[in-house]
């Protein structure tokens, strides 16, 4: 499976080459990581509608970084651009990357509001990629992928050749290259943290400081934070039940996925006497005795918990946690996105006071990225002090274990942890393929930042 949350633009003339399946070559303003997958936005202006269809996706198969001393005839050749147009696109830029695209078809094209510009176009949903279905076969993709190797093209040398890295590492490495677009990275940056802001606003509205602030009565108070702690909930991965909204009389909330969770949640300074009482009774009544106790039951809080509270969440199995455990999740989420296993979250949430027991789970989690991170490392060091392009596994474990490791790993385990680094999803480790089979080599794609 494969997510695609962004659409790479490409030249209309070229994207049609690549929808007949004639070349695999393309442009792109910024490095991509190999194997890095993404929609094709196809770069045109319509004067009739503000919509463009997108239905085509790809995967990176190589980049390379390009001047105006390359033969245009035969990049003319490889990306089937008309030399007018290359000569056009050297007088704005002095280099941009060449890359190499495997070219799939989306099973359900989309439609994309036009966007004048960036380099990659962001989708209005993320796109969830269950089966492959490519233009060329690998018989016809390797073909015509060597044949753009015979055309024997010289490519501009970095200071780190054959070493693949991400977007933002490459123009931080390269900082006179591309400078308009390390703005339009650091742009994009910026606004996906403002998107995110919300998230350190969950423990404020639990402690109702937005009563004083606004002059907001306890009801409206109580309701905000309900809101922000669905918000949060299902950032984490949760499904909300609509037909639940809560409100006087209402139960605050219930998800449905990936399992059942019954929850009430309390702004204020206190968590009141009864408020267990209160979610069973609403629970109970609203989704049937049996649906609501074979749910986890969840009491969101910012304040002090009353003791009959914690003794009837002993008694009827329900979990109490403050609004900052909550923020605390969900803030590890936004910085990791796969790092929450709700799975594994589920067998931390026990009866009562159950804080320390999510603390201990995000400390996990934590531990689990920094040892992540330092395989990472260890791989991208010795890569670049010996000039190598891949390393065995074996190689990797011997590097491992005298790197003073954060833990000590079997052979079986590290090389676990290598094919999730080199996974599509992840894409911090990239794994040599030979002869259409995985081997046990792998190289440095992007760093895994703790």
């Amino acid at each position: 499976m494969i997510s695609i949350a962004n659409g790479l633009r490409i030249s209309a003339t070229n994207l049609d080459a690549l929808r007949s399946g004639a070349i695999v070559g393309a442009f792109s303003k910024t490095f991509l990581a190999i194997d890095r997958s993404f929609a094709l936005y196809p770069d045109l202006q319509t004067e009739n509608s503000n919509l463009v269809t997108v239905d085509l996706w790809a995967e990176c198969k190589n980049c390379e970084s390009i001047d105006n001393t390359f033969d245009l005839l035969k990049l003319s050749q490889l990306t089937a651009l008309p030399i007018e147009e290359l000569e056009s696109i050297f007088q704005q830029r002095a280099s941009i990357f060449l890359v190499v695209l495997r070219v799939y078809k989306l099973s359900n094209p989309i439609q994309v509001q036009q966007q004048s510009t960036g380099n990659f176009v962001p989708l209005p949903e993320s796109i969830t990629i269950f089966e492959k279905i490519p233009i060329l076969d690998d018989e016809q993709f390797q073909q015509i992928q060597d044949q753009s190797k015979d055309l024997e093209l010289s490519i501009i040398s970095s200071q780190f050749p054959d070493i693949a890295l991400d977007d933002e590492d490459f123009l931080r490495i390269n900082s006179n290259i591309l400078s308009a677009e390390t703005q339009e990275v650091i742009d994009e940056e910026n606004q996906i943290n403002d998107s995110l802001s919300w998230i350190k606003t969950i423990s404020k509205l639990g402690d109702r400081s937005i009563e004083t602030d606004t002059g907001k009565n306890n009801w409206e108070a109580g309701t905000d934070f309900e809101n922000i702690a669905k918000q949060g909930l299902e950032f984490l991965g949760f499904t909300i039940d609509e037909s639940h909204k809560g409100g006087a009389g209402g139960l605050d909330l219930f998800c449905s996925k990936p399992y059942p969770l019954t929850g009430e949640c309390k702004a204020g300074k206190s968590v009141p006497s009864r408020t267990t009482e209160e979610l069973l009774k609403l629970g109970g009544m609203r989704l049937g005795i049996d649906k609501f106790l074979e749910s986890k039951k969840l009491i969101i809080g910012a304040g002090k918990v009353s003791n009959d509270v914690i003794t009837a969440s002993h008694e009827w199995k329900v979990s109490i946690i403050k609004a900052m455990t909550l923020q605390k999740l969900v803030e590890l989420k936004a910085k990791y996105d796969g790092a929450v296993n709700l799975f594994e979250l589920k067998q931390y949430m026990q009866a009562g006071q159950i804080d320390d027991k999510i603390h201990e789970y995000i400390q996990k989690v934590e531990s689990d990225i920094k040892l992540r991170s330092h395989v990472v490392q260890t791989v991208k060091n010795f890569l670049l002090n010996n000039s190598f392009k891949e390393v065995e596994t074996n190689v990797i474990f011997g590097l491992y274990a005298g790197s003073n490791p954060p833990k000590s790993l079997s052979t079986e385990e590290l090389k676990e942890i290598l094919i999730e680094l080199s996974s599509p999803l992840a894409g911090y480790l990239g794994r040599v393929e030979e002869k259409g089979k995985k081997c046990d080599r792998f190289y440095y794609l992007r760093d895994l930042p703790t």
